[in-house]
């Protein structure tokens, strides 16, 4: 990536009363390069889908689907969040590492204090 040129990010907001939050998932990593879903989008997809492991599955069901890794980025405290890559059920964590690091200054631009892990949140 170019340091000089900005990154472009954009945002996708739904009404999850009247969306459905994993579908606009699916749809948003078909399209973008790089997803981070954020912990209130978790947060959505844990109420529709019932359970943290359901929506573990779901996420990796689309990394797999679109063939990159998708992040889940967590707040851990007040000022301070993990995003977590969970890759393509076929991806070794050493592609899905490398994966990141070829993303790595989008991320930081993002995410700027962000701890970046390959594993899967608990």
């Amino acid at each position: 990536m170019n340091r000089n040129m900005p990154t472009r990010c954009a945002t996708v907001t739904i009404d999850a009363a009247t969306v459905s939050p994993s579908k606009a998932l699916a749809a948003t990593a078909r399209l973008a390069p790089l997803v981070v879903v954020s912990d209130r989008a978790y947060g959505e997809m844990l109420a529709e889908l019932g359970s943290d492991e359901l929506v573990i599955a779901h996420v990796t069901r689309v990394a797999t689907n679109v063939g990159k890794p998708i992040g889940v980025n967590l707040t851990s405290g007040t000022d301070t969040s993990t995003t977590v890559f969970i890759g393509p059920k076929h991806w070794s964590d050493d592609r899905v590492a490398g994966w990141i690091g070829g993303h790595r200054e989008a991320l930081e631009q993002q995410f700027a204090d962000a701890t970046f892990s390959r594993e899967k949140p608990s």
